[in-house]
């Protein structure tokens, strides 16, 4: 089974809806996703395939975020432990295994 990659640059994720676009363009996301954390949960744990977020420039894209980085990180650690297929990756300190 192939992984789906998820790309969020911080040079081109200048916010929240941008980095939900990102995630709907990448798994190709349905319609009636509500483009907030919770959506984004339900979607990505009904998903059997391997998924790789991978962040670059990751200070910028914090910064970009702002408060929503945290929740943004809570959900991704709590994704690497209910899906074994979900790996979020910093390309500024580590890549995907």
């Amino acid at each position: 089974m192939s992984v789906t990659y998820v790309f969020l640059d911080g040079e081109r994720v200048n916010g929240i809806e941008d980095l939900h676009r990102a995630f709907a363009e990448a798994l190709d996301l349905p319609q009636w996703y509500g483009k907030n954390l919770d959506a984004l949960h339900d979607c990505l744990t009904d998903r059997t395939a391997p998924i790789c977020v991978v962040a670059a420039n990751t200070a910028l894209l914090k910064k970009n975020l702002g408060r929503r980085w945290s929740a943004f990180l809570r959900l991704t650690r709590d994704l690497e432990q209910e899906m074994p297929g979900f790996r979020f990756a910093d390309l500024d300190t580590e890549l995907c295994s």
